[in-house]
């Protein structure tokens, strides 16, 4: 299998939470296009390990514990019109921060989605909006930490 990387892959936002957490429910929200975005949140669920030590087995037990979603940081360099840098921001900065992502691999022109195209969407809240360090060496941009709530949901993009 070829290497695969992120270059080409578009974010895109929704101010809202799907009424179910399913492909269905995420391809009803509307989405926008995130423009400049420089580091995509990471998606994903760990889990606590419980354990027991019986000593007439003196072997551990262990099932799997409670699920939490992943935190990650999004990144973007600052386009002051863009509609979907403004969901982002909104959202770190209001109480709630509820929002939905969605990662898309797109194969059309520009890396536009295409019909079957590989997405990627999770449901969760975003919060501390924090503004990139002014230096020599950096673009004005933001970042702000998105905490994932369910299960993302691997889907194809929709007709």
């Amino acid at each position: 299998m070829a290497i695969r990387n992120y270059i080409g892959s578009t974010l895109y936002a929704s101010a809202a939470l799907p009424a179910t957490n399913n492909a269905a429910g995420f391809e009803a929200l509307t989405w926008t296009k995130v423009e400049k975005n420089t580091t995509l949140p990471t998606f994903g669920f760990t889990h606590t390990l419980i354990t027991a030590d019986p000593l007439e087995s003196g072997v551990t037990e262990k099932v799997k514990g409670m699920g939490v979603g992943q935190a990650s940081d999004v990144a973007c360099e600052l386009v002051d019109a863009d509609a979907g840098q403004a969901i982002l921001r909104t959202s770190a900065r209001d109480n709630e921060g509820n929002m939905s992502f969605k990662i898309g691999f797109g194969s059309g022109a520009d890396n536009a989605l295409v019909t079957g195209d590989e997405v990627i969407y999770a449901q969760g809240i975003n919060h501390s909006y924090r503004d990139v360090e002014g230096n020599g060496t950096t673009s004005r941009g933001f970042t702000s930490t998105f905490d994932q709530t369910l299960v993302e949901v691997n889907a194809t993009e929709p007709v």
